[in-house]
């Protein structure tokens, strides 16, 4: 899907507005650097970001790839390297554990490791109408130690399907039909529960009992071990993609980032390599992942629906 300038705008749901006041050289340079976001993002024919009811690509994307190989590729555990981060401000807990894994054909990705007995991992929807902005989010819960959009949401900037805060459904489940990654069946519900634990589960299985927080979109890129029956090796339709794994004893949640641009298989395969028999693609091309101690997120690549956040308990 190629789309001009307003109707990218338009599909992005976003307002532009720039916060505090500019002066007129740096207004220009913020615009002109919307404008070269817009257009790469253009360019890319929003390949990972299918929202809910959108319809997805009827043909393999060309691909864009950093030293990959487009034919079937093999899966190589990856390495991983540690990346910094600085201590939490607010309890003087220990950095966040955030490395560097990378395959063989040059493919990394960012992992944030996050043990449920030292994290609490929450899923938030502010309800914004200007929707959910990173930066923003930051600013208003000094805590928050990592955030990353929570997945896939429809064009009115509510979310795809169930959203669950604090124990309250803030959004309903999503059991239909329809176009797009979300509905590439199965989808699946990440999902932190009151005894400590999380887990992915596929979306009609999903029982709310239990449930504190909770996020639904699709496509499910592992359950029970077995990749998505619908991913194939040596796909070209790259992406920048985010996504959420479970431990299999669910005591320790992994949110993963690709730096590079990846198939919805290899990125599944990220997952299995970190030992996750369950895992949930959150979104694409859109997607931003910030740790303690970084910059700020762009506000381009926003606003958001849901956020996945970690606050040391």
């Amino acid at each position: 899907m190629v789309v001009g300038l307003p109707t990218f705008l338009r599909l992005r749901g976003r307002s532009l507005s720039f916060r505090g006041a500019y002066p007129r050289g740096v207004l220009a340079a913020r615009t002109l650097t919307l404008a070269a976001v817009v257009a790469a993002s253009t360019a890319l024919a929003l390949a990972g970001c299918s929202r809910a009811g959108e319809t997805a690509p009827t043909s393999p994307e060309p691909p864009v790839t950093s030293g990959a190989t487009p034919a079937a590729e093999p899966s190589a555990t990856p390495a991983a390297t540690p990346e910094a981060t600085a201590p939490s401000a607010a309890t003087g807990a220990s950095a966040l554990d955030v490395a560097r894994v990378t395959d063989d054909q040059g493919r990394s990705s960012t992992v944030v490791t996050l043990p449920l007995d030292t994290w609490e991992v929450r899923v938030d929807w502010p309800q914004d109408p200007r929707g959910t902005d990173l930066g923003e989010y930051i600013e208003a819960h000094p805590g928050v130690a990592m955030v990353t959009n929570a997945g896939i949401f429809s064009e009115d900037g509510s979310p795809g399907g169930l959203l669950v805060s604090d124990g309250e459904e803030l959004h309903p489940l999503n059991l239909a039909d329809g176009w797009g990654n979300f509905h590439l069946k199965p989808n699946a519900v990440f999902a932190v529960l009151d005894d400590g634990t999380a887990q992915v589960v596929e979306s009609s299985t999903y029982s709310g009992d239990g449930v504190l927080f909770a996020t639904q979109s699709g496509p499910a890129l592992l359950l029970d071990g077995q990749v998505h029956p619908q991913f194939r090796e040596g796909s070209e339709n790259v992406a920048i993609r985010n996504g959420v794994g479970v431990s299999p004893d669910g005591r320790t949640v992994y949110i993963v980032m690709s730096r590079t641009f990846v198939n919805l298989w290899d990125f599944a395969e990220v997952f299995r390599e970190l030992g996750c028999e369950d895992a949930l693609y959150l979104d694409g091309q859109i997607s931003q992942l910030w740790v303690e101690g970084r910059p700020e997120p762009s506000p381009y690549l926003g606003p958001y629906s849901g956020v996945v956040a970690a606050f040391p308990r």
